[in-house]
């Protein structure tokens, strides 16, 4: 009897194992096309990069921009496609700063949500799309900075707390 209940348990366990192989490709989510947009949108590279943390830094320090960014990132009509134009309608301050590290706030914008994009989907990293694929072994390949720049970006809208963002 225990014999038979054993069997039926191991039958029953491989017959779920291939089940579960055979309908896992079937069932995993693709990635939906704003995200690959998102991800190869802009080109990342280690001086995008560093002017990324330049300005970072230097909103940190401007309290008056530093507040202005924060409420223009309350706005739901926010995203990818309109994050640049935004800030530069909205942010004179802050759009100031990135004329001063030498990025547009559009080229910034891309790249953190390129940066967010790749984070969300390990299937970047398997994609066709060159740029994708390119942004995607970048930022593995520069994942402590990019961690850094994710993050510190992160704690800009924070205005509840005087905790001080993440520096390399």
């Amino acid at each position: 009897m225990i014999t038979r209940l054993l069997h039926r348990h191991i039958a029953l366990s491989l017959l779920c194992a291939i089940f579960a192989l055979t309908i896992a490709p079937a069932i995993r989510a693709e990635v939906p096309p704003d995200q690959i947009k998102a991800a190869g949108a802009i080109p990342l590279t280690k001086e995008l990069f560093d002017k990324m943390e330049k300005f970072i830094k230097a909103v940190d320090n401007d309290a008056a921009a530093k507040a202005e960014l924060s409420a223009a990132s309350k706005d739901p009509s926010m995203g990818p496609d309109n994050w640049g134009a935004t800030v530069n309608a909205k942010c004179p301050k802050t759009t100031a700063i990135f004329k001063t590290v030498g990025m547009t706030a559009d080229d910034f914008g891309k790249a953190i949500f390129a940066i967010m994009a790749v984070a969300m989907s390990e299937e970047l990293a398997k994609s066709e799309d060159k740029a994708v694929k390119a942004n995607a072994d970048f930022i593995k390949a520069n994942e402590v900075q990019a961690n850094t720049i994710f993050g510190s970006f992160m704690m800009l809208g924070d205005t509840s707390s005087s905790s001080p963002t993440v520096t390399p």
